[in-house]
């Protein structure tokens, strides 16, 4: 009987780090905290009551101890502070983060590296995820204490109750303040990829085909589901639809910055099941994120994409634009948005465990994103691309974070007239609906909402009949959705008013109260129609879906440029089609 064994070879997915750098902590602990004084950066409302509690606790014990109180720095808006409060103390507390992680930015690790001792603290919900986040910022050891999730949201509108969970957890907080490093904490290695292929073997090849598929799960190197092993034949074989060199470097990948070079983009094609010819879309889709005016933290941490593809390639490469767009079943639509989860994963190392929905649920969508193909044969318009700007000739990704998905008018299970349709679609951008009912409707001029909206051929030959062209149509949504106290009759101000009595009226991330209601008055669904983009998708018999957020990926955090609408890349460099070249 045969010994041989069979041994399947891969190429490694994982992404170079632009830094691969790490360090271990080396500030002293104070182990007396008289005479010393402690910055405590709490995030909301709820924050600054645990630390009530653990101050006044502290100061018990420290008579001498002072505190001061800057500015959080988790907020995707903060800027880096570490400078300042580093002045101010000698050593810091941060928290509470409760079920996201804000920014990418992580005032622990920077403060850790100006030499001031400190703790985080965060629910365990999101525990691994504040580690990770110390971890991509330098320094994988910063000191962080959690706190039970249920006890801690729980109370988080109960001053009284949070004192008890507060009380629970300060010797731990006090412990990891005061207590020496140890050896593991101070001597961290740095992060280096071995780009030697990897081997498994067994007496079969479905031994060793399950070796691998088990070495991608124990190792976060794929989304839980099997996925195509990325061997050398099977690498070259996808480098053959895109004329780049396979060592074009398209940009870094978050959370850790691998380099996504075009190779490394087709070893994670291939394990989502892509094809050749697919790989410049992709390609185009990588290089729309891994821009600097794009805030690609934010769909890495926890928010989807929504891709929008415009132009010839759709055709070309079979790109279901028809009925089930979004479903399972169309190897064009799954493994494109899957190849690019695959390079969020491997090159700039997501692990799927704690990047998908910290301490929520996580969305089915997120295995293929939303990857939504334009019908421009059943359009009354021209092509979004071309609306845009662009060329007849030239095929286009556009990309944008969603906070919010709202079905519109459908054709499924529904008879309505086109005025009810309408009012429908009116209904999705005003202040009750959408994502202004979570986070308030902006005002004036602010440039972050952002929408996106998929039309059924049959909604958009109606509103063309009625004479609306793309554009048209999305200031009629501006204007009929605008709150304007100016122009409100007397009427119409006593009842807006009255919303305002009845908690039915906010304004983007701030409290609204009877005092705002006078003249100049003025909050709009989005400040620009180019805020909006339209493309026509689905069948005639579909249904219409809006994709909303209230701060746009290319303005939320984004320090370099002028932020754009939308984030829109043309698709170049295909070898196998004539679309893309």
């Amino acid at each position: 009987m045969s010994n041989k064994q069979v041994v399947l070879e891969v190429l490694n997915p994982r992404g170079e780090l632009a830094n691969p750098e790490r360090r271990g902590l080396f500030a002293p602990r104070p182990t007396d905290l008289n005479g010393k004084t402690i910055a405590v950066m709490a995030l909301w409302s709820d924050s600054e009551a645990f630390f009530a509690t653990i101050t006044e606790m502290l100061k018990e014990k420290y008579p001498d101890v002072k505190f001061v109180y800057p500015e959080s720095m988790h907020s995707p808006f903060a800027q880096d502070k570490t400078a300042e409060v580093a002045e101010m103390c000698d050593a810091w507390l941060d928290g509470v983060k409760a079920s996201t992680t804000g920014g990418r930015m992580d005032a622990a690790a920077l403060l850790e590296m100006r030499g001031k001792p400190g703790v985080s603290v965060c629910t365990d919900a999101v525990l691994m995820l504040k580690k990770l986040q110390s971890d991509f910022n330098g320094v994988p050891t910063c000191r962080v204490v959690s706190v039970p999730a249920t006890d801690y949201i729980t109370a988080k509108m109960d001053p009284e109750l949070m004192k008890s969970v507060a009380a629970a957890a300060f010797d731990d907080i006090h412990r990891a303040l005061t207590e020496p490093l140890t050896r593991e904490e101070q001597e961290v290695s740095d992060l280096i990829v071995d780009e030697t292929p990897l081997t498994f073997s067994g007496a079969t090849y479905t031994e060793a085909y399950e070796k691998f598929q088990q070495y991608c799960v124990d190792n976060a190197m794929g989304d839980g589901m099997p996925v195509v092993p990325p061997t050398r034949e099977a690498v070259e074989w996808m480098l053959t639809g895109t004329t780049y060199p396979r060592d074009k470097l398209i940009g870094l990948m978050e959370p850790k910055l691998g380099k996504a070079t075009v190779e490394k983009i087709a070893i994670s094609a291939v394990m989502a099941g892509a094809r050749p010819e697919y790989l410049p879309v992709i390609i185009a889709m990588v290089e729309a994120i891994t821009d600097e005016r794009f805030n690609q933290y934010h769909i890495v941490n926890e928010i989807l994409p929504v891709f929008f593809i415009s132009g010839p390639i759709v055709e070309e490469i079979g790109l279901n634009n028809e009925s089930g767009y979004l479903a399972p079943g169309h190897r064009a639509n799954a493994t494109i948005g899957r190849a690019l989860l695959m390079c969020m994963i491997n090159i700039g190392w997501r692990d799927m465990k704690y990047y998908s929905s910290p301490g929520g649920a996580g969305q089915p969508a997120a295995y293929a994103n939303y990857v939504i193909p334009e019908n421009q044969k059943e359009s009354p318009w021209p092509s979004y691309a071309e609306s845009c700007g662009f060329l007849p000739d030239e095929s286009v990704v556009t990309v944008c974070e969603t906070l919010s998905v709202v079905r519109g008018p459908s054709e499924t299970l529904f008879m309505e007239t086109y005025e009810q349709r309408l009012e429908k679609m009116r209904s999705i951008f005003s202040q009750h609906t959408n994502v202004f009912s979570r986070f308030g409707m902006p005002p004036r001029g602010n440039p972050g909402a952002r929408h996106m909206i998929a039309m059924h051929p049959t909604m958009a030959r109606q509103l063309a009949n009625a004479g609306f062209t793309r554009e048209s149509f999305i200031q009629w949504l501006h204007d009929v959705n605008t709150i304007d106290w100016d122009k409100m009759s007397e009427q119409e101000r006593e009842e807006f008013k009255q919303n305002v009595k009845e908690g039915k009226v906010s304004e983007f991330m701030r409290k609204f109260s009877l005092d705002d209601c006078r003249p100049g008055l003025l909050m709009e669904p989005f400040s620009d129609i180019k805020h909006v983009a339209l493309m026509i998708t689905g069948t005639g018999a579909g249904g219409t879906i809006v994709f909303s957020t209230s701060a746009g990926s290319t303005t939320l955090g984004v320090k370099n440029g002028k932020p754009l609408p939308y984030m829109q890349k043309v698709i170049r460099g295909a070898a196998l089609t004539k679309a893309g070249k």
